[in-house]
Order: C-alpha cells, then structure tokens, then sequence
C-alpha cells in the first residue's frame, strides 16, 4: 500500500486539495482529516492475495447479487407503476437473504448521482442507496460498491436526462482526459466519505462495506499501459485520501490484454475484478441444448502475473443469459472456486414489483417468486461457493455435474444439494437425503422423498424446535411468453397464481400426526393433516408435532434474524387462459405419441380433450382425453394405427364450469359442433415409420440457431436465404472474414423438442432391447449400452444437403453433438452445385465443441473435449449438429468462407 502522503500529493497535483467531508462542504464548513478517524478495515488481503476476516483471519468466500432498485431503469418502471421504492426494496433484500444470498455489489449510476464537476448530488437516487445498503446490513449482507458505471440511466428504455460527468465522456476518454479525471477523482473521493443517514456512518467506516471497485468495465483503448497505471493510482489516492483502509478492485477482464493486464496488476490495488457470461447475452429467446460444457472452467491468463500474485479476486458480475434450466448457478459456483475468487455477485436480480415482464436486462431473469426453480439453484450455489476450497477441481464435464454435496444435472434438468442437515433441488428428484432424522433445512421445488407438491413454486421448511418446523410455499408461477424476449411492462411474461395444492411432509421429526398453522397476514388457510398429507396455500405455516407446545411462537416472533410471519408475494396475476405448445417436429405412423400442452389459468380447467384430423377432413378421429401431470401441463397420448401419412392437423378444448374454449384461437365450443367457427389447428406431418428423421430443415428450424457471437477480429455469417427451388430456403453459414487473429468459426443447430423421442422410437423398432443409459448416469450399464449404442450407431448415416456459397469448394466441419457434452465429427467438402453428401455415423469420431454462443469475456476457453469414453456418439442423446469452418494457411485476413445448408437427415437402420 502507497503512503498517505503520496496519495495527498496526487490529488493536489490535480487540483483538488485535500479530501474533505462531504457534509460538512455541503455546508460550508472546513475541510477536515478523517484519515486518523477511519477504523481498521473488516477485511484484509494477505500478501497471497487472499481476502480474509480481519477479526479472526478466516477466508472470505461472499456469493450474491447485483440489484438496481434505486437507479436507472428499475427506479423509472417502479415509479411509473406507482410501487413505492422503499417498499420494493424491504421486499426483495427479505427475499434476497431467505437465498442465502450474503453478498450485494452494484455499479452505483454516477449521471444519477453527480454533476458535470463530479460533486455528489444528494438526491433521491443516493438516498434510496443508503436505505437499501441498510437493510441489507440488517439482514447480515456485506456490500461492495463501483462508484463510477459510466453507463446512460436508460436502458432497455433510451436514456432519459442526467446531470452527471459522466455524459461528456466516451468511456476510453474517461481514462486520458484532464477534466474527466479531475471530476472523477473529485466524486470517487466524496461517495467513500458520504454519511449514510439510516446508518449513521460513511461508506469508508461502514464495516459492512467491505470493499470498493473503482469503475465498472472500463475502457482503456486510449491509454497506453503505463497511462492506465498512473490513472488506477490518481483514483485510488484520492478514496485513500479519505482516510479509506478497505481493499480496492480494479477491472482487469474488459477488453483484456496481456498489456493492459500487467498494468493494471502494477497499480496501487488490492484486487483484481472480472465477469463471466458464459452462453452470450441477449439471444432474444430461451438457449436450446445442454450449457453446461460452457461452464466447466474459468481459466484466468494473469494468474501467473508477478504484480497479480497479491492481489485478490472477484467476480463482479455473473450470469448464464437466456438459459432457462435451473442448473448453472452451481456449476458456475464450483468454476470460481476453482479460480480462486471469493466474492461472486450475480447480474441482475429482478425485481418483485416488475419480474412479471423481465424488462429489467431481458437476457437475464432471476426471482424468488417468478423464477422459483432457478432461484432455488442459485441458492445451492452460493452454498457451494462457501463450502468448496479456493482452487477445488471436480475434473473435466460430464465428470464435473456431481462435486462436493453438489449434483447439476443436464439429463434431469435439476440442482442438488444433499447434506445430513441440508436438503436443496431446483426440480423433482428421487434422491433420498441421507439422514432424515438430522434434516433442519429443505428447500424445493417440484416433489422429493421428503415433500410431495405438485405446485410450481419455491417452499423452505426450517426446523425451529424439536417437533416444530416453520414452513413457507410461494405461489405457482407460470410462463405465458418467452421471457428473454424485447421486454415490456405491458407485457406479461410470467404468471403467478395463487391455487390450492396437496404437499406431503414426510420428516421423522414431524412424523404423520401433526397440525398446519397460518402465520402470515391475512392468511385464514387452515386444513386438517393425514398422513403428512394436507392442502396448502402461498403463505407462512407453523407444523406442530401432534403433543408439542408451540403456543409461544407467534407471527411476530424473530427467530434467525426474520419474523415468522414474514411473507412476500404477490397476488395471482389473473388475465385470460393462455396455451402454449409446440409441435413436435414429425409424427411417426403406426405408433405412439405424446403431445404436451400448458394450460394457464387461475383456476384448474374440469378437463382437457384434443381433436385430431388429417388435412382435408371434415371430422376429427376420436378425442383425447389428457390428463394433467404438472403445474399447469396437460399430456395426449396420440396413438395412429394407419399406415396414412401426411400433415396432421389437432386443436384442444378447455373445459371450465359451462364453458368450452377450443384453442389455438380461443374460440367459443368444440371444434366437432356444427356451427363452430375457429379454423386454426397446430400442425404437424406423419411421416412413414421407417422415414429419414429430420434433424434440421431451414424452413423449420430458424428459432434452433445458436449463433457464433462475438470472435474477434472475425465476421461470422449467420443468415436466410433462397434455396436450391423456388420454395425451399437455405441457411447461410460461415466467415464473412477472419480477420488477422480469428482461425476457427462455428455455429450449432439445434433439434427440435421430441425429435430425441423418435430416435427412441426407432432404437425400438430396430428390434435393440439393450437399454440405452447415457454413459455419465449408470456406470453399472456402462458395457452393454455403449456396445449396443456403438452397433446401431455404426449401420445410421447423416445425409446433409448443401454447396458452397462465392467460391468453388468450401470444407465444412460437421458434427452431432450430444447431451453428454461430447461433439463426433467429420470434414465434408461444399461445392459450387447443390448436392447430398451422406456420412456414415462410424466414420464420425471425436473432435472439441465448441462453446456457443461465445463467452465474455473474450479469452474464455474456445472448446471442450469432454470426458467421454464412448467409442461412437449415443444417438439417442443427439440435440444439435455443430457446423465449423476452419480458415486454411496462408489465407488472406477479408477471404469469406461460407455454405448454404438446406437440409439435414439421420437414416435410421430398422428391422428388416
């Protein structure tokens, strides 16, 4: 650490004296010298590089979020929807620590909160900060603040006014410029000293501000290394100046280079900062396909800098964007562990009031209420985060879906954490806690050996007392439209619906025989317990063994820092029924099957048939009634014992009280009445049994594309155009150029939903009874699957339709990818002609996947070999194809290398 007297020096040479207290210049009064006032810091950081508790030298290990209630955006929807900001905030951080959440880091909107000199503005902005930095202090949250964001106060929304320095400045001038400088040192030095009111104490002394970043992301396009250095050092000596003790961050992953990192390493700080976005950001709709492979590793190209050895790491801001699956958090977790850092905040929790639309950052969606089983993964993350070792190595994926107490698993779309007192999954499972009788904590969704619910919301069960347990159930929340889409707050994306359900308890410190107890305001719910069995509604309850006193326990009692009556949701949402379903991509003769349907409304319909026809017909073949099987879903089994073919057309209708609604449409009665009036029908194709299976159709499949994203200095193509006729088109992929850096791009399509039933489909009509296991779930099958699956796979062939597109040839890496992680490729040659190139399944053989879309930031690693020991691809876990273009020696930096792909077929062997 630099001497106080060399940090005064750097600020009088920019011309702004000594630091003084932000109140009392307000008021005219003298500066004074806080340096002697500021207490020892809460945390240090060792000459490892390890942060750790001043008080008693144990490790860090923070896990948390970002959350912006009192700027930009989120201060603008929540003001123009009437939600007073206070109230929102008392909500959310409730809800922020029932996750376990300990950490909370924000870029603080300095436009919103400085003037054009970098004075700080007391004003409402400022003040909402200081009110949420105290009740995340009440409930036990340490905080860790950006002063500077640089970033308009507008988005998704166009930037309304702001009076900051900011605004005068491109972010790379902010580094360079005199003026610029001068106000940032002169903000930087006044946010650390501000007074907070509802705490009585200044930033610098809270002891639940840990730390500080100096500026979120910043840009040093403009300055050469030895520049940013002396820039990192103006600021820091200005906060220091303050009196400040706590530790100092400085961004070293934005537009990382080797140069800029040693620079930024040699600057007068105690920690580095960096982010993680492992799938892209901003898709626009839901990831297809396993993520996971994207996350097994975060490899750090500073860690073996000599100026970084000493200085801690955290990460800033996190998150898996438009992934929908409740299994990254953890995996992601287990990653930073692995490197080393020990503070990770997520970017960005939603907020209560305005999570319905997810117009907050629309490419990232996380709620307690609206996401519950994505909420519940990020709480076994940060349990993961605190318990696993800095530099923890669970090996190479798929190895690495099980470390610690911890299971992320792809296959059954779940989080886990299993320990003899904790029991936490995101989704149904079958595990079995290992010691029941020692559980005091359970946090689910879905149903578990342990609870049976069939609604769709989070619920916590906490063991207060011997026979006691305070149970809380948020309400069912619902999906109506794709939440990663252009958001709105006239949109709703999610419903919530406050229903009755049946939950099962079945804990031996409970046992059968107990009573259910309403805790939270208003609630009158009562209902009788048999067997562990009782209805339920959103609220807060007491289970009482039947014989235990629990009198004493009142809603107001504080037990853990949070009342029991304590509950926050919202009410059911209400609007009209929504049906959401996607047809499956073909239907197979002669067989079976299923046809899956959301049915949203506020209270359960009585019934749900379809009505099937082939095109052209008048009447429908005999109804099917579905039947529910979860929260709002509804599945038909169509059963075709024809050997027609063709497009097949089917509706449902929605019974309710005296109503029939049929859908798609939403029209009144039954499609089979005489004077029904809808017309729109799902549609689908029966294909012959034996019928190549479709794995991609560019007519089809636009909406499974996962794009290349950002490669440096590349250009790479992703568009639509005519096919190879006047009704087909085409998919136009590959490299408008390299650039002087890029050698390698590539691109993924996805199968549709249900097309890994129809390889099922054929594995059984191929006369095969080996059971199909994939390889990282059953270790006792390993032998007889992978043999089975290697003969079949060895008699299957990819026929690919394509050519060229500018040039005579083009090589093209074509790849099926599976579920495992795992990528089986070939090079086939596009030419000037359309053509179909047909590939042998067995002379696929293993080559790395590709991580798409590109992580950020941009050194992440660019493939993964998974750790697959299979001999030849499962085939009944194909979800996408990987496409690559490979630039060749000695080709010119602007030299486009494209295909146009039509078409893509797997020729399945049958019993002959």
């Amino acid at each position: 650490m630099r001497t106080a007297a060399r940090a005064i020096g750097l600020c009088l040479a920019l011309g702004l004296g000594p630091a003084r207290d932000l109140d009392a210049q307000r008021a005219g009064g003298p500066a004074r010298d806080t340096a002697a006032r500021a207490p020892a810091p809460p945390v240090i950081v060792d000459r490892a590089g390890v942060m750790r508790w001043a008080a008693d030298g144990r490790e860090v290990a923070l896990f948390g979020v970002n959350y912006a209630a009192p700027f930009a955006y989120d201060f603008q929807a929540l003001t123009r929807l009437g939600v007073d900001p206070k109230r929102a905030i008392d909500q959310d951080v409730a809800h922020l620590a029932r996750l376990g959440v300990d950490a909370y880091r924000i870029h603080v909107w300095d436009r919103e909160v400085s003037d054009r000199e970098g004075n700080l503005l007391a004003n409402a902005h400022l003040d909402l900060l200081d009110y949420l930095i105290a009740r995340l202090s009440a409930r036990g949250i340490k905080s860790l603040l950006t002063p500077i964001a640089w970033w308009g106060p507008g988005y998704p929304a166009p930037d309304h006014p702001s009076p900051g320095f900011s605004n005068g400045y491109t972010k790379p001038q902010m580094a360079v410029d005199t003026a610029a400088r001068r106000a940032q040192a002169r903000y930087v030095a006044q946010f650390v000293a501000h007074v907070n009111p509802y705490t009585g104490r200044s930033y610098r002394d809270d002891p639940d501000i840990i730390a500080f970043e100096v500026f979120n992301e910043p840009w040093h396009d403009l300055s050469p290394p030895r520049e940013t250095t002396r820039y990192i050092n103006t600021l820091v000596a200005s906060m220091r100046n303050t009196g400040l003790r706590k530790p100092i961050f400085y961004n070293i992953s934005e537009h990382f280079t080797p140069e800029q990192g040693h620079a930024v390493c040699a600057a007068d700080i105690q920690g580095v900062s960096a982010q993680w976005y492992p799938t892209g950001l901003v898709r626009g709709a839901a990831l297809p396909g396993n993520p996971l492979p994207n996350v097994d590793r975060y490899p750090l190209p500073w860690a073996d800098f000599a100026g970084c050895r000493d200085k801690a790491r955290m990460v800033y801001e996190f998150d898996a964007a438009d992934v929908a699956e409740p299994v990254m958090y953890p995996a992601m977790a287990r990653a930073f562990r692995g490197a080393g850092f020990q503070w990770a905040t997520q970017f960005a929790y939603d907020p209560l009031a305005i999570a319905h639309t997810n117009t907050e950052y629309q490419t990232h969606y996380l709620n307690l209420v609206y996401t519950p089983a994505k909420a519940v993964s990020f709480l076994i993350a940060g349990e993961a985060f605190r318990r696993l070792p800095r530099g923890f190595d669970a090996g190479t994926y798929p190895a690495s879906e099980r470390f610690g107490a911890v299971r992320t698993s792809w296959a059954d779309r779940v989080s886990e954490l299993v320990t003899d007192t904790l029991f936490a999954y995101s989704g149904s499972t079958r595990t079995t806690p290992p010691a029941p009788a020692a559980l005091r904590h359970v946090v689910g969704v879905g149903s578990s050996p342990v609870v049976g619910y069939g609604g769709s919301g989070a619920y916590f069960l906490d063991r207060l007392a011997d026979g006691v347990w305070r149970l809380e159930v948020y309400p069912d929340a619902v999906p109506v439209e794709e939440p990663y889409s252009r958001g709105s707050l006239r949109r709703t994306v999610t419903r919530i619906i406050r229903q009755f359900n049946v939950m099962v308890v079945t804990l031996p410190d409970l046992g059968g025989d107990f009573t259910l107890r309403a805790l939270d305001a208003g609630n009158a719910h009562a209902s009788e317990v048999s067997e562990g069995t009782f209805g339920v509604r959103p609220g807060a309850y007491l289970l009482t063994r039947r014989g235990v006193a629990s009198a004493a326990l009142t809603p107001d009692t504080v037990i853990g820092g949070r009342r029991l009556g304590e509950f926050h949701a919202p009410p059911s949402t209400g609007g009209p029924t929504v049906v959401r379903h996607e047809p499956p991509s073909s239907i197979r003769g002669g067989g079976t099957t299923q046809l899956t349907f959301d049915v949203v409304q506020d209270m359960p319909p009585d019934s749900v048939l379809a009505f099937v026809r082939f095109a052209g017909w008048q009447g429908y073949l005999r109804p099917i009634r579905l039947r529910g099987f979860a929260s709002h879903r509804y599945l038909g089994e169509l059963a075709l014992d024809t050997t027609r073919t063709g497009p097949l057309e089917y509706a449902i209708t929605v019974f309710s009280g005296a109503t029939a609604t049929t859908y798609p449409g939403a029209v009144e009665g039954l499609p089979t009445q005489w004077d029904f009036t809808g017309t729109a029908h799902w549609t689908s194709r029966v294909e012959p049994r034996d019928a190549p299976l479709v794995l991609f159709d560019a007519d089809r499949d636009r909406a499974r594309v996962v794009g290349t994203g950002h490669v440096p200095g590349a250009q790479p193509r992703s568009d639509w155009v005519a096919g190879s006729g006047a009704e087909r088109a085409a998919w136009l992929v590959g490299a408008d150029r390299f650039g002087p850096t890029a050698r390698h791009v590539a691109a993924r399509t996805m199968l549709r939903d249900g097309s890994a039933t129809l390889i099922a489909d054929a594995w059984a009509r191929a006369g095969r009874t080996d059971r199909v296991v994939p390889v990282w779930q059953v270790e006792p099958l390993l032998p007889v699957a992978a043999e089975a699956a290697a003969r079949w796979a060895s008699e299957a062939m990819l026929r690919v339709r394509l050519r060229a597109d500018g040039t005579e040839e083009v090589p093209v890496e074509v790849a099926l990818v599976t579920a495992d992680g795992a990528a089986w490729g070939t090079t086939i040659r596009a030419t000037a002609e359309w053509r179909d190139v047909e590939i042998p399944v067995r002379a696929l053989a293993r080559v790395p996947l590709v991580l798409l879309p590109r992580p950020y930031p941009t050194f992440l690693p660019y493939d993964l070999t998974a750790a697959v020991s299979a001999s030849a691809p499962d085939l009944t876990g194909v979800e996408g194809i990987q496409w690559g273009f490979a630039r060749a020696a000695g080709t010119a930096d602007d030299a486009p290398m494209r295909a146009l792909v039509e078409r893509v077929e797997l020729l399945l062997p049958v019993r002959r």
